[in-house]
């Protein structure tokens, strides 16, 4: 019988492309990835990998396997969701990721609901986006996270993953107040000479801004940078130029920039997590709170609407 751990070594190398990064992913040496791989090859009886330059491709014989990894993987942990299910309390350790802005709203009630109601379960929160935190989650680095797509953008999950929606956060355009009636006349095309503020080039935020502009006939002219929602605000209210974020990244005391929502703009977010933890008791009281926490009155509806 294969061992479970030179699987998902051999999965992590198929992703990731050198011993290297499987090291570092690991926390062990690259002489120990390929020991551990080569004992794999010899209880197979195939070469699984082939030299492509630097980089590590899989044999026919590493396909397969790394598919049936996946199955392998989700059946393991289906079954420890089914025992931990036959428990009487909801204990163990629940590792929950979360996107910055979204954290004071989302992740700090739930984490802190559900401590009250299990004493006996510890929840652990982890920063982070979504750019990280699903791959952690089809990592099994953390059981849950919550993750938004851009209403323009894909939302592909990989194999073994759903998300669950909670809701939508509109994106608005901020603006010094004096700018909103000429907004209100011209929507967005009437700060098309306005110096822009926008996220660092790659950051998903930025594409917001780039498709709404291009969609109103204009193209941005980004005069200043920053990494930080807020910082972006207090930008904005200095005088700096404009910018397009999400409504909930907008602190209280900004408010008064809001000059209009992005039309068919919106960040869909939700709690993505893997389909064989669904039974584990944590996991899916931890659901049902980010939908109580959201939608108090569909928050009884089935894990599986």
């Amino acid at each position: 019988m294969y061992d479970v751990r030179r699987l998902v070594l051999l999965r992590d190398l198929a992703e990731r492309g050198t011993m290297t990064a499987v090291s570092e992913q690991h926390g062990i040496t690259t002489s120990a990835v390929s020991q551990q791989l080569r004992i794999l090859e010899e209880e197979v009886g195939a070469a699984l990998t082939r030299r492509d330059g630097r980089v590590l491709r899989l044999t026919g014989a590493g396909r397969v396997l790394v598919d049936h990894t996946a199955r392998i993987l989700a059946a393991l942990e289906e079954a420890e969701s089914a025992v931990a299910a036959t428990g009487d309390t909801i204990a163990g350790v629940l590792k929950i990721a979360c996107f910055s802005t979204a954290m004071s709203e989302l992740a700090l009630p739930v984490a802190t609901q559900l401590g009250a109601e299990h004493p006996d379960l510890r929840v652990r929160l982890v920063d982070s986006m979504p750019i990280d935190s699903v791959p952690a989650v089809r990592q099994q680095e953390v059981d849950l996270a919550i993750t938004y797509t851009y209403s323009f953008g894909a939302a592909d999950l990989p194999s073994g993953m759903t998300t669950d929606y909670l809701f939508s956060d509109p994106l608005v355009l901020l603006t010094p107040p004096e700018w909103r009636e000429r907004i209100a006349i011209d929507g967005l095309a009437a700060v098309a000479d306005a110096d822009w503020i926008a996220a660092p080039d790659g950051a998903p935020s930025i594409s917001s801004i780039m498709f709404s502009c291009r969609q109103a006939g204009f193209t941005p002219r980004i005069g200043h940078r920053s990494g930080s929602f807020a910082m972006m605000s207090e930008m904005v209210d200095r005088g700096f130029g404009v910018t397009i974020v999400p409504q909930i990244s907008v602190p209280d005391r900004f408010r008064h920039l809001v000059a209009a929502p992005i039309v068919d703009g919106a960040r869909r977010i939700g709690v993505t997590y893997r389909q064989a933890s669904i039974e584990r008791p944590a996991v899916a009281a931890a659901i049902r709170a980010f939908r109580q926490r959201v939608r108090p009155d569909v928050a009884d509806v089935g894990l599986a609407s």
